[in-house]
């Protein structure tokens, strides 16, 4: 069971590699949701939280090679997102023992979608100034 597919339309922010590395954080965040419906191990889940974790720490340091184009008002907003995105993240690999289930993931999923659509397309709205 998918919690999401990727729609160009809906999630692409123009950027070819950033929209690579954003469908690979949706295929991770699935595999999660998919293992969680199988009642997969704790440390299994905990593995793949650490991958998600790492790729999206990967995926925000390249993305933030682009805030150049952005205020400094809206590069610390980012960031501040970023980071709590990540935190977030770290409190549901904590919790894998104890409650993570997909509804908490499709919380996590819409504040992805949220933040591409907002904040991620005013990287492309800024570079195209």
């Amino acid at each position: 069971m998918s919690l999401i597919e990727w729609d160009h339309a809906k999630l692409s922010v123009g950027i070819e590699s950033i929209d690579r590395e954003h469908q690979v954080i949706v295929e991770f965040i699935n595999d999660i949701a998919k293992n969680i419906n199988k009642n997969a191990p704790a440390d299994y889940l905990e593995m793949l939280f650490d991958r998600l974790i790492s790729y999206t720490q990967y995926h925000f340091a390249s993305e933030e090679a682009y805030f150049k184009h952005l205020s400094m008002q809206d590069v610390l907003l980012h960031r501040l997102q970023h980071k709590h995105f990540i935190e977030q993240l770290y409190a549901y690999k904590m919790d894998v023992h104890h409650n993570v289930t997909t509804v908490l993931l499709d919380n996590l999923l819409d504040w992805f979608v949220s933040h591409i659509q907002s904040e991620d397309r005013k990287l492309i709205q800024a570079i195209n100034k």
